[in-house]
């Protein structure tokens, strides 16, 4: 697949299935085996967001093992916005009989057959100034030498298709967010609480910079009834004051602006 038809298919999809489906098949045609997507923004996390294709006996391995702790691909991928493949980590020195966690991780997964990886870090600030990491990791399990060409030839094609794929899975749960779990929330978190149509119109009015006199003409309600429905959104939003409301709600995603 050219690197422009590959573009136009991801731009196409529709939703998470479907662009977890396209990333499949691009990065086949290029010789990769799977891929994994995760959530790097969170370390405190057991269990942060993922999604992918890779085998389900190596998520199980990769979760039993808590090798999200030690993995040295990740540990990387937050520090850095340059795509990079394993064999560029530098795994620590053995010292006596225990291995270190690092190349325990690394030993596992070539033992599932993944002779290599591609991983692209993936970094960004959203509109309220909240920082998002991500990782992905293409899996290899062809030999090392077809690897390393390809790596030559084509890593900055991949990279630039993840890209792509990232801002189209961002547009997409941007658009879907009350109906869907964000790429970025871990499986776990709640989904948003749901403000009446009053607190909406409310809270929304009040992210424009209207004062609640302001909101109160233009609704043609009283003070009292307006500042009743910000403080009913306030306390389901867990918010301390109107500001901190907006922020919340506009992040996630039931306050327009």
């Amino acid at each position: 697949m050219k690197l422009c038809d590959a573009i136009s298919v991801i731009e196409s999809a529709d939703c998470m299935d479907d662009l977890r489906i396209s990333l499949h098949q691009i990065i086949q045609d290029y010789g990769f085996a799977s891929f994994a997507f995760l959530d790097a923004a969170r370390p405190e996390l057991d269990v942060p967001y993922y999604t992918g294709t890779h085998p389900i006996a190596w998520e199980h391995a990769y979760r039993q093992n808590d090798f999200i702790r030690v993995d040295p691909a990740l540990a990387r991928a937050r520090r850095t916005n340059t795509p990079f493949a394993w064999h560029h980590l530098d795994l620590p020195r053995q010292i006596g009989r225990r291995r270190p966690p690092e190349n325990r991780m690394m030993d596992a997964a070539k033992e599932f057959g993944f002779t290599d990886g591609y991983v692209v870090p993936f970094h960004y600030r959203n509109r309220l100034g909240a920082i998002h990491s991500s990782s992905t990791v293409f899996f290899w399990v062809d030999s090392a030498s077809c690897f390393q060409k390809l790596f030559a030839e084509h890593r900055h094609e991949l990279h630039l298709i993840m890209i792509y794929w990232i801002q189209r899975a961002i547009d997409v749960v941007g658009r879907d967010r009350r109906n869907a779990c964000a790429i970025f929330r871990p499986p776990d978190v709640e989904l948003p609480l749901h403000l009446t149509l009053r607190e909406r119109e409310v809270m929304s009015w009040a992210a424009r910079g209207k004062t609640v006199a302001d909101t109160a003409e233009i609704l043609g309600l009283s003070a009292e009834t307006v500042d009743g429905f910000i403080k009913q959104a306030l306390r389901k939003l867990n918010a301390s004051n109107k500001t901190h409301g907006v922020a919340k709600g506009i992040a996630l995603g039931v306050v327009d602006f």
